[in-house]
């Protein structure tokens, strides 16, 4: 599979809106069994559709919901819809990455937007993929998220337009056009697979977590977020604020907050990368910079392997070291992306007003 060759990724129109209307038409999909997966795409004028009827693909948990195919003499080009209902709120751009994963598709380039503290990140990415004939297929990929009134949880759908490689240079223009150019026909007016909910912090403050997440108090400095489902716990956010006046530095508030990994009494072991810094950009009532890393939690009495993600910022007169531990990334389940999407929101959320 060739993926040193460069494979341009245009961001904007090549085309004037006159030299648009020519290309290409506006197709209204109506014959999905539900009226909220209904949409409209823009398509180049030689592609119309092939399949309108949804086609359930469980090997990589889809459901087409509309093909559309070149029928002139021009390179062949196709177009794919799909999507998922998914009970629980994350990034639709995470959730993008696992199908991409699942279909073993090679990213070539990758563009976000969105934001942490609303609707969450979404993803337009181009990919390349070597089929068993030996042929290399370029596709371009976009996602969205709608929230669910019938069933709760969300929809999250991606469009998925691909070419031959060898054809890509000429369709490269077409391709971008259709894949930022469709939307949903009946869309909520919730973008999440969930409501969020205020927990607060008493006097000092509040952040937000998605509905399916329960807040509880420790200790006075200690707050503990976790994920349960049918009495099964899928991820544990633990949140402590200490003072900056005891504690001078970010790393002087890691070791007090993962020395009780290292009590060996209770045969829990805490394995992690060195902690870097990260530009804040996601919570303005933060300091510029964040301390993060992440690492393992093991222990071999409970046959226990989780995934840990840590974050420690100040605000105000207060340190807070934000800390994950949950289910690793695997094909199989979404608690990874899940737990991801609440740590992001809690940290793009929270706002300490008052020592």
């Amino acid at each position: 599979m060739n993926v040193e060759m460069i494979y341009d990724f245009p961001v904007v129109s090549a085309f004037t809106g006159q030299e648009t209307q020519q290309r290409f038409w506006k197709c209204l999909y109506t014959s999905a069994p539900k009226e909220m997966l209904n949409y409209w795409v823009v398509l180049p004028q030689g592609l119309k559709p092939a399949e309108v009827n949804p086609v359930d693909f469980p090997a990589v948990g889809l459901t087409n919901i509309g093909r559309y195919l070149t029928t002139d003499t021009s390179p062949y080009l196709e177009v794919w819809m799909g999507y998922e209902h998914c009970q629980w709120e994350m990034n639709a751009a995470d959730w993008l990455f696992k199908k991409l994963s699942i279909m073993g598709e090679t990213v070539l380039h990758r563009r976000f937007v969105g934001k942490a503290s609303e609707n969450g990140m979404f993803a337009d990415v181009l990919t390349i993929r070597k089929h068993e004939s030996g042929d290399e297929v370029i596709s371009r990929y976009t996602v969205q998220k709608d929230y669910n009134p019938q069933e709760s949880g969300g929809n999250y759908f991606l469009l998925k337009v691909s070419c031959a490689s060898h054809d890509y240079a000429t369709l490269l223009n077409d391709i971008y056009v259709t894949s930022v150019n469709w939307d949903l026909l009946h869309r909520s007016n919730l973008g999440m697979a969930e409501l969020l909910v205020t927990v607060d912090l008493g006097s000092s403050g509040s952040f937000k977590v998605p509905g399916s997440w329960r807040a509880k108090t420790i200790a006075t400095n200690r707050m503990v977020i976790e994920h349960t489902v049918d009495h099964v716990n899928y991820g544990v956010i633990n949140l402590y604020f200490y003072p900056v006046k005891d504690f001078p530095s970010a790393d002087s508030v890691f070791e007090k907050a993962t020395e009780r990994f290292h009590q060996t009494l209770d045969n829990i072991s805490l394995v992690t990368n060195e902690p870097e810094s990260l530009q804040n950009e996601i919570n303005d009532a933060s300091d510029s910079v964040f301390q993060t890393c992440s690492g393992l939690v093991s222990s071999e009495k409970d046959k226990m392997r989780a995934f840990y993600q840590m974050y420690i910022f100040r605000q105000s007169s207060l340190w807070c070291y934000a800390e994950l531990v949950g289910r690793q990334r695997n094909p199989h389940d979404y608690h990874f992306e899940i737990n991801k999407r609440c740590m992001e929101i809690i940290l793009s959320t929270i706002k300490i007003e008052n020592i």
